[in-house]
């Protein structure tokens, strides 16, 4: 995983407050700004660019199944986790997981972000990798560069999950459940 922090040396409830608090955080409070700027540039550009409405389309899909997705993780899925770390930091079992074990909900999330992958490689495509158009206004050049932003912080929050948050978790449920 490219990152400027050794994530892989974190333990892992500092890495769940890491995700929750960087990319969930992150998510609900600048998806909707990033969005309001894709309504209003693509409304401006309707005709030299009807890209944008497809752009703000799949980025307001992805805002709503971002919500979903993390809601999932944040009632389920990590509060469990934090309770076999806590468990095992000091020297505990924990009941199982309510549906047997962690490794249904994670593939489940990890299915989430190929799929969030997928949908932000294609707004990619119509922005030519977050580009404007020569001579754009300023709004436009920032609406890319919000994406572009957003899209950064997308891509680490799945590394960091699936590299990283996941296989700590499946091999901690391996050593804390009885």
């Amino acid at each position: 995983m490219n990152s400027i922090y050794p994530f892989e040396q974190w333990p892992l409830d500092l890495l769940v407050d890491y995700v929750l608090k960087v990319h969930h955080r992150g998510t609900c409070e600048q998806g909707p700004v990033i969005l309001n700027k894709l309504i209003e540039v693509a409304e401006e550009h309707r005709e030299d660019n009807p890209n944008l409405l497809k752009v703000t389309d799949h980025f307001r899909n992805s805002l709503y199944d971002l919500d979903t997705h993390c809601t999932k993780e944040e009632r389920v899925l990590y509060p469990y986790i934090l309770e076999m770390f806590s468990a095992h930091s000091i020297g505990q079992t924990v009941t199982p997981f309510h549906c047997g074990t962690i490794q249904g909900p994670i593939g489940v999330m990890v299915a989430d972000h190929s799929d969030e992958l997928d949908r932000h490689n294609r707004i990619a495509e119509l922005t030519d990798n977050y580009k404007a158009p020569e001579g754009a206004d300023e709004d436009y050049v920032e609406a890319m560069q919000l994406l572009k932003q957003f899209r950064q912080g997308l891509d680490e929050h799945v590394a960091l999950e699936n590299e990283v948050v996941f296989p700590m978790a499946l091999k901690l449920e391996g050593l804390a459940v009885e």
